[in-house]
C-alpha cells in the first residue's frame, strides 16, 4: 500500500493504450477474479487504520493516490473525446464508492450472486461517461 502506485496506475504496457482501454482494465482488475482477496485486505486494512497512525496515514495516502489517478485518467479520456463529463473527480470518486460499496461483502460468508453486481462498476463508468453500456468489458 505504501508504494504510491495505484491500482490505477497502469502496467507500463499499457501506457500507450486509450484513455478508454485503461479504464476498462483497470476496472476489470478491480472487479474480476481475485478482487474478493483485494477487498478483503483494503476493508481490514481500513478497520484496523483506526487505530494505527501509521496505516491510517498509509490508508490515507493511497486513496489520494488512487483517486488523482482515477480522476486524470477520466480527464484524460474526455480530452480524447472518449469520455463526456465535465467533473472528472466526481466520476472518479462515483466510481470509487461504487467499486467500494460492493467490496464491502467481501468478508460475509453468503455471497450475494445476482447478474447486476457482476458489472456493477462497470456499468456505473459507463453511464456516467456517457459510453454504451458494454463498452468498457468489451475493450477490457
Amino acid at each position: 500500500m505504501r508504494s504510491g502506485r495505484s491500482p490505477c496506475s497502469s502496467p507500463r504496457d499499457e501506457h500507450g493504450l486509450p484513455p478508454v482501454e485503461r479504464l476498462a482494465r483497470f476496472l476489470v482488475r478491480l472487479t474480476d477474479g481475485e478482487y474478493r482477496d483485494l477487498s478483503r485486505l483494503w476493508l481490514n486494512a481500513r478497520h484496523v487504520s483506526r487505530f494505527k497512525p501509521g496505516l491510517r496515514s498509509a490508508v490515507s495516502e493511497q486513496e489520494s493516490v488512487t483517486r488523482t489517478a482515477l480522476a486524470d485518467l477520466i480527464e484524460e479520456g474526455r480530452r480524447a473525446g472518449d469520455f463526456t463529463t465535465d467533473d472528472a473527480l466526481g466520476v472518479a470518486l462515483h466510481i470509487l464508492v461504487t467499486v467500494d460499496g460492493l467490496g464491502a461483502y467481501a468478508n460475509d460468508d453468503t455471497q450475494l450472486d445476482h447478474p447486476v453486481l457482476e458489472d456493477m462498476a462497470i456499468a456505473t463508468a459507463e453511464g456516467l461517461l456517457g459510453l454504451a453500456r458494454g463498452t468498457l468489458r468489451t475493450r477490457a
